[in-house]
């Protein structure tokens, strides 16, 4: 990597760093700002002043005297830029709108045939490009998928091969971003559990079993997208009922990440979630016993972690000459 792209990263760390406390704390002071982020107060002026030439924030008035100057406090600029994640689930897709503050602005759904795949996600693109300021869309898909490729999605496999992101690209000149759904869900969880950095998602579905897993901080994809793919795992079935295969599934899982947590989306019935929990840690030691998570939002866990992707890098984009 060369001096310059690590420049360049440090001040895109810097900068997503100050908005993303923008948008945890609300409005604040340089030097509020200064205390969640490494680059010091010299920094986070520099990045501020730039964000404000570029419109991403604004001044929000005079913060409460301490008895010297009163200090300015800052804010997200809302309008700035919009972001669309789109979930393709089951026959629909499930559109949400978000300003640059993260706020929901409206959420639809599309019902789609498979061979209209494309022109539903540019119907909904559309929609929202025309009525406000879209910079991102991200595509959380059921399938295995690299680098925006489609790899293998088995109920459309005339998609093999595509590169739907570059198509969306071409077509809206915007930034866009398409991920395996269980690997979003992982990134998304861990922001909402503290940053957890050994996790696991699973989901039970009409489609099988699907798996998100992050080790040390890094979610694992894999050299073509294939991780976390374990409807393909060859446990023998023929001495064990369907919740005890899962539950074998789910604690090889266990065997090779280790997580802290493993989150399960609730699809099943609290008895039969029990019953794999159970089939799950059988003959674990104690210390490698993950605390187990149910949640009914799995939107959630894919919007949190589109916002992390956010927050990286997809923005910035339209912001090199600024940075």
């Amino acid at each position: 990597m060369s001096e310059q792209n690590t420049l360049t990263q440090i001040r895109n760390k810097n900068l997503s760093d100050v908005l993303e406390t923008l948008r945890q704390k609300g409005d604040s002071s340089l030097a509020q700002l200064a205390e969640h982020n490494s680059g010091g107060l010299t920094t986070v002026k520099k990045c501020v002043q730039q964000a404000m030439e570029y419109g991403m924030i604004c001044e929000a008035g005079e913060a409460d005297s301490t008895g010297g100057r009163k200090a300015m406090k800052y804010t997200i600029c809302p309008d700035y830029q919009h972001f669309l994640v789109v979930i393709v689930d089951n026959g629909k897709l499930l559109s949400t709108l978000y300003n640059f503050n993260y706020e929901k602005i409206y959420t639809k759904e599309l019902p789609f045939e498979m061979p209209d795949f494309m022109n539903a996600v540019y119907k909904i693109i559309s929609y929202a490009k025309e009525k406000y300021p879209l910079g991102t869309v991200c595509l959380a898909m059921p399938c295995v998928v690299k680098d925006g490729t489609i790899i293998d999605w088995y109920y459309n496999p005339s998609f093999t091969g595509r590169n739907i992101k570059k198509e969306i690209e071409n077509k809206f000149s915007i930034n866009v971003i398409v991920q395996n759904e269980m690997n979003l869900t992982v990134l998304g969880e861990s922001r909402i559990r503290n940053n957890s950095s050994n996790i696991v998602t699973a989901q039970f579905s009409h489609n099988g079993i699907g798996v998100g897993e992050m080790a040390n901080g890094h979610v694992l994809e894999g050299s073509s997208g294939f991780a976390g793919e374990v409807g393909y795992m060859g446990l023998n079935r023929k001495d064990i009922t369907e919740t005890a295969h899962l539950g074998r599934i789910i604690r090889n899982v266990i065997i090779c990440i280790n997580p802290e947590i493993v989150v399960f989306y609730q699809v099943e019935k609290p008895k039969r979630l029990q019953k794999i929990f159970n089939e799950a840690v059988k003959g674990l030691p104690d210390y490698a016993v993950p605390k187990f998570i149910v949640s009914d939002d799995y939107t959630r866990g894919i919007t949190a972690g589109f916002h992390t992707l956010v927050n990286k890098y997809a923005f910035f984009k339209k912001t090199e000459e600024l940075l």
